[in-house]
């Protein structure tokens, strides 16, 4: 299409578009998202497309792709700046700001919907229920462990999983060790747990003081009692309570509930930093990295961030950024409706709040910069890349690789990889279905064939494949491309001799003769490292899959557990774990299970 055609079906459509707020949608000609916007009044907004001359050359390129325009009227600004972000993240249109850190942050959850009446506390990912209570987000799972450390030295609450839990007989090695009072076993009362979950909640709110006022005055009483080994466990918990309060800022307030957002921009490419605080705690910092930025103002860049970046991350009472977004009234609104309590962006602020923004600023200036070295390395070696298969450019790379052991729980796995680094979103996995799981050949070419019909379909295919192989592999490779009428330049990394790392071969599809870089080569060193990466992948994913058909297979295994005891057994258990981990006198509690099958179980499961 051209911009003419564009622009002729956009005039066509600000004719009949309402005055009030909105989101609307540019498609291309086959129906693909180019765009999604909101506005305040939906006829303005998009009547300002039609004057082309005027337009950035990024959005004249749009107009000319247009062919149609959807609109969704909404009952606000505030609803039509929840609704565009949820499209956004929908669709990825192209011409849009894109979010492309999707990093999920982890919370400590307390399972308050569990039936027991001994919740656990443990590390979450994922979708949050209303039935249970999160504290977080931290910054990375290492923040969490730290957290979650202390709390079990000082609270003693359950962390073992609700079928472990219902399943036990005996206190575990935890109980052992001082980091849980045996709720499983009846060693501590509902009440007194209760009260200890309370304690650990407000802990996590910010309450640090009044938890150790508790245990001060608990170990005091212990000690006037001469009850000195209470008093001495109480003592360490207070150590390790004050341990963690030594780690915070000391001039941070214990009610601070606020993000803190700087960001840092060099041309078309910022970086976001961002400092998590809950209820005074520091969930630690994050840094995100955006690309591709053209003629948008920082305060437009701010205002589509937030909304994406809190699309899945909860909200705090204030947001403490650099400068203020666009539309600041309408951001406010609706992250107080989505959240529940009243949310205020803030730019002025003084004080250590200043000093933690200030800190902010610095970290994303220097955050940027060792990206922008990290990425010219990376574009630096994609060149090179190019350059030794023959070809103009490289923008995206795949890497695949097969893991098995005698051909079981075998996978094929694939990493992609740009000038930005490792590109998470586009690893992939694949189970073996129709290929013998002990031919790597015959993997192979199951796995690019199925990446190239669902690539060709979804249009993203990578400039170049690497696989892990020789030229037996790649004559693989080439069966398949040869079948689809898909040609994916592609690189092959044979072990050199004696297998050792350095001493590689590199084969290219369309030449059998060996490339062999020096052992020091950069070039080398980069395509080592994406194959590692892929090897690694691999593994992981070979060994997840082992783990779960071992544990899913190993009843088949036991003499005298035929389909009807395993249904039972798993339906009383719910689990293989648990069924490992039950005694003798358990096992017979199960329908059809008696003194010998149980004797026969538990030996299995324990010799």
């Amino acid at each position: 299409m051209s911009a003419k055609d564009g622009l002729k079906i956009l005039k066509a459509k600000v004719a009949l578009l309402p005055l009030r707020s909105g989101v609307y949608r540019m498609l291309d000609k086959n129906g693909k998202v180019l765009y999604v916007g909101k506005a305040k009044s939906l006829k303005k907004r998009v009547s300002s497309y039609t004057h082309f001359e005027k337009l950035p050359t990024r959005l004249q390129r749009m107009v000319s792709e247009v062919a149609d325009l959807i609109v969704v009227e909404t009952a606000s600004e505030a609803e039509a700046f929840l609704l565009e972000n949820e499209l956004i993240k929908r669709y990825q249109p192209y011409y849009n700001i894109l979010l492309k850190d999707d990093k999920s942050f982890p919370y400590i959850m307390f399972s308050d919907f569990s039936n027991t009446a001994f919740p656990r506390v443990s590390k979450y990912r994922g979708v949050r229920h209303n039935n249970a209570s999160y504290f977080g987000p931290y910054a990375s799972v290492q923040a969490v462990d730290e957290t979650l450390d202390v709390m079990q030295k000082v609270f003693g609450l359950r962390t073992c999983s609700d079928t472990n839990y219902v399943h036990r007989s005996r206190p575990c090695l935890l109980y052992q060790i001082k980091r849980c009072t045996g709720p499983c076993v009846g060693l501590i009362s509902q009440n007194e747990y209760q009260s200890q979950l309370q304690a650990a909640k407000d802990f996590l709110m910010g309450k640090n003081v009044e938890v150790q006022k508790q245990l001060s005055a608990l170990m005091k009483e212990k000690s006037d009692a001469m009850e000195y080994e209470e008093a001495m466990i109480l003592r360490d918990k207070i150590a390790a309570l004050n341990k963690i309060q030594s780690g915070m800022d000391g001039q941070i307030s214990t009610s601070l509930d606020a993000d803190f957002l700087a960001l840092f921009r060099q041309d078309n490419v910022a970086c976001i930093q961002i400092f998590f605080f809950r209820n005074g705690q520091n969930g630690g910092t994050h840094s995100v990295f955006l690309n591709n930025l053209h003629q948008e103002e920082n305060s437009e860049v701010l205002s589509t961030f937030l909304g994406q970046f809190y699309a899945d991350v909860s909200i705090p009472h204030e947001i403490i950024l650099s400068e203020m977004p666009l539309d600041k009234s309408s951001i406010e609104k609706a992250f107080s409706e989505k959240s529940g309590h009243i949310v205020k962006l803030v730019s002025s602020v003084r004080g250590v709040r200043q000093k933690m923004l200030d800190r902010a600023k610095i970290n994303a200036q220097e955050s940027l910069i060792r990206y922008g070295q990290e990425t010219g390395l990376q574009k630096s070696m994609l060149k090179e890349l190019a350059s030794l298969m023959g070809i103009e450019k490289i923008n995206r790379v795949e890497v695949y690789d097969n893991s098995h052991i005698q051909g079981t729980s075998s996978v094929g796995v694939c990493v992609c990889a740009d000038e930005t680094g490792f590109v998470k979103s586009g690893y992939k996995r694949f189970n073996i279905n129709t290929a013998q799981t002990n031919d790597d050949f015959d993997m192979m070419r199951e796995v690019l064939l199925r990446r190239l019909k669902r690539g060709t379909l979804e249009k993203n295919l990578p400039d170049a494949f690497i696989i892990d192989g020789g030229i037996g592999q790649l004559s693989s490779v080439r069966q398949v491309m040869e079948q689809t009428g898909v040609y994916i330049p592609t690189l092959g990394v044979a072990k050199g001799v004696d297998r050792n790392a350095g001493n590689e071969r590199l084969f290219l599809m369309s030449n059998n003769n060996p490339i062999i870089l020096e052992h020091d080569s950069p070039l080398l060193h980069f395509i080592q490292r994406l194959r590692d990466e892929a090897h690694r992948f691999a593994i992981g994913t070979h060994r997840n899959k082992r783990s779960k058909n071992m544990k899913k297979n190993a009843l088949d295994k036991i003499e005298g557990v035929g389909t009807y005891r395993r249904k039972n057994l798993l339906e009383y258990f719910g689990s293989p774990n648990a069924i490992a981990s039950a005694g003798i006198n358990e096992l017979l509690q199960v329908e059809g299970i008696n003194e010998k099958i149980a004797k026969n179980i538990y030996t299995f499961f324990h010799k």
